[in-house]
């Protein structure tokens, strides 16, 4: 089978003229091409350099239709984009009427569009919708028709949600977002075996390292874990807070930092890429998530690989991924005083700890890029009615 991949991930070409996109992206559309005999990418294309976090697709079998990149959640954004919408539908209408399937990567206006420029066109259609599933205050109209449109039976095909199953809507699929492998897990094992010992012992007393990741913006709203600091260290906890991530409220942030007297204990690291996010969560000992509004949150699978207990704010999955308070710990996203009470609560019970970080590591066992593609496999093959190929019988991803 054929399958297409339509959407607004930007993608570069390297040095080498590799095809390269965000690398937790790369992690699981490689996994998808396993499956398929070839699969186009329809996205926007830009010449390069990556920029820091990006890398270069594994797979052989993949190909791009370039797109126009445009637009943004504005009034003044949509109506730029105005221009763009007949050559986008074109193009995506053309390859959906090439391939035997489509893959619909929402919410984005590249998105939206091919919800209606697909409909019909002979192939086969399923769509990720890596939002929020639930209206907000603040969520952009379009993000809403979206979800409308795919919540529908218009769609006509299986959509993957971070939300509980609804035995209403048979079409819409629970899923996760991994970007690491078994042998990830495997790799991380001595150090997380060390980590969850150290936790353990009365004598260790820190410093410990708090570490969170992210881009910087209000909606990630780091801030709020900025704000627990003070508490933290009143608390006489001894800690430091690294920082990974860029935006346009880092300068904000640093000035928090420095207003609240606690500068000294934090490090804004910037952008870096994927492997020095996980080596981050390898040296660290809790990782703090203040989202205001999150889809899934792959960093915290992350921080699981290398046992590192995430203290997150609420959401739609927070249940699942925290396991009701067994593996991770749930705050509201704007109370800085319970997000420090949680973590002054877990320095205190080293024992507690020590056990929700063996649980972390374990359940993120059970979420890998190799789960990830046996659950998009037997997903597809059911909601399609078709046979996929068996990528145990090509080698596979290591």
């Amino acid at each position: 089978m054929r399958l297409a991949v339509i959407g607004d991930t930007q993608h570069y070409r390297d040095s080498e003229g590799r095809l390269c996109a965000l690398e937790p992206v790369v992690n699981q559309l490689d996994r998808w091409a396993e499956l398929f005999d070839e699969v186009v990418i329809c996205a926007p294309l830009d010449p390069g350099p990556p920029p820091a976090g990006f890398g270069p697709y594994r797979s052989l079998n993949l190909s791009l239709e370039p797109l126009q990149k445009a637009g943004g959640n504005t009034r003044a954004a949509k109506f730029g984009l105005l221009g763009h919408l007949i050559p986008w539908a074109r193009t995506t209408r053309r390859v959906a009427r090439s391939v035997d399937a489509v893959h619909l990567r929402c919410p984005c206006n590249i998105g939206l569009v091919a919800i209606f420029s697909t409909w019909r066109a002979g192939a086969l259609r399923y769509a990720m919708y890596a939002g929020v599933w639930h209206d907000y205050a603040g969520e952009p109209r379009f993000f809403r028709l979206q979800r409308k449109l795919l919540g529908s039976k218009f769609f006509g095909g299986p959509v993957s949600v971070y939300a509980g199953k609804n035995p209403a809507l048979p079409h819409l699929e629970p899923f996760f977002s991994p970007s690491f492998s078994n042998s990830d897990i495997e790799s991380a094992r001595p150090l997380s075996d060390a980590k969850i010992e150290r936790i353990r012992d009365p004598k260790s007393d820190g410093p410990w390292r708090l570490v969170t990741v992210g881009r910087l913006t209000p909606n990630k709203n780091q801030q709020t874990i900025i704000h627990s600091l003070p508490s933290i260290v009143k608390g006489g906890a001894e800690i430091t807070l690294d920082v990974y991530g860029d935006g346009p409220c880092r300068s904000e942030l640093e000035k928090l930092a420095s207003d609240l007297g606690v500068a000294e204990f934090v490090t804004f690291h910037g952008s870096v890429s994927h492997g020095e996010v996980m080596e981050a969560f390898a040296s660290g000992d809790l990782n703090l998530l203040s989202t205001r509004q999150e889809g899934y949150g792959k960093v915290l699978l992350e921080s699981m690989v290398h046992a590192t207990v995430p203290v997150f704010g609420q959401s739609p999955v927070s249940g699942e991924i925290s396991g009701e308070g067994t593996r991770g710990l749930v705050f509201s996203s704007e109370d800085s005083a319970r997000l420090a009470e949680l973590v002054l609560g877990l320095i205190t019970d080293r024992e507690r700890w020590a056990d929700m970080a063996v649980a972390a590591r374990d359940y993120a066992g059970t979420m890998t890029l190799e789960a990830f593609q046996d659950r998009v496999r037997e997903m597809l093959e059911r909601q399609w009615g078709v046979t996929l190929l068996d990528p145990a019988s090509r080698g596979g991803s290591e």
